[in-house]
């Protein structure tokens, strides 16, 4: 669709100007949520700066693993030009899960090094993943990437993409996740607020995307996801993730007080 765009004078990929759109607005939804929560805005800001290292380390991390038959394949050559497994790590795409884990990961080490409050924290910071993932999916439609099945009653057809095969009429399985997305955090935030302090919201967000996302995998068309026994990576993560989310649920349901309920601010 529009994989770059002008301003001022400079080209910008459409991706990571939705990408910059998405955490503006996330990062103004968290710091306004963390004042009504009372959350020292610094803790917000270091957290969220530890997130975005975990974050992109983490998808390029996981990216490269669904590539390693091909790195295998030219592994000779790789090792004969080593600048070239550089270049492939650095231009190369990012996958969300990994991205997803990252930020969580990251995150979490943030709070137990500084012995503050993780659940009341997460329950600040999760609505915004969902959030943010709306702006990213909305960026890899315009850039063409991630794209669906080839429908020709549904699809739309690129022009300009640097991923999808041009004139081909792909189901934009982008905007659907992006729609899936809005609606969970929807929910995740509605549930946050009412269950403030006890931790729920992030494994309700894993609850809630892992059969999204594993479903969604099913309608997409591009092919380098990495396969493994019929089902893609994601797949495959999304039955861990989604198995261990309501395990957890199940588990902090158990725990919590009969008749608890946490004020609202």
């Amino acid at each position: 669709m529009f994989p770059s765009v002008t301003l001022f004078g400079f080209s910008i990929q459409s991706m990571w100007l939705a990408c910059l759109l998405g955490a503006g607005v996330c990062s103004a939804f968290v710091l306004v949520r963390s004042r009504r929560i009372g959350l020292a805005g610094v803790d917000i800001t270091n957290a969220g700066a530890m997130g975005l290292v975990g974050m992109l380390a983490g998808g390029k991390l996981l990216y490269l693993l669904t590539i390693v038959p091909v790195l295998v394949q030219y592994w000779d050559k790789l090792l004969r030009a080593p600048d070239m497994l550089v270049q492939i790590t650095l231009t190369s795409g990012t996958v969300y899960y990994g991205g997803l884990l990252g930020f969580v990961c990251a995150v979490q080490w943030y709070l137990r090094h500084y012995r503050l409050n993780a659940a009341l924290f997460w329950d600040c910071l999760a609505p915004a993943i969902p959030l943010f993932h709306v702006f990213g999916r909305i960026g890899c439609f315009l850039n063409g990437c991630c794209y669906g099945l080839e429908s020709a009653r549904f699809g739309i057809a690129y022009t300009c993409s640097l991923s999808a095969p041009n004139g081909v009429p792909w189901l934009p399985v982008q905007l659907v996740e992006a729609a899936c997305e809005a609606v969970i955090f929807l929910v995740v935030r509605h549930v946050a607020a009412r269950t403030r302090g006890r931790g729920m919201a992030l494994w309700l967000y894993f609850a809630l995307y892992a059969p999204v996302r594993f479903v969604l995998e099913f309608l997409r068309g591009d092919a380098v996801r990495g396969i493994w026994f019929g089902l893609s990576t994601s797949q495959w993560i999304s039955l861990a993730l989604g198995a261990a989310a309501v395990a957890k649920l199940a588990a902090m349901r158990r725990a919590a007080p009969r008749g608890h309920r946490t004020p609202r601010p």
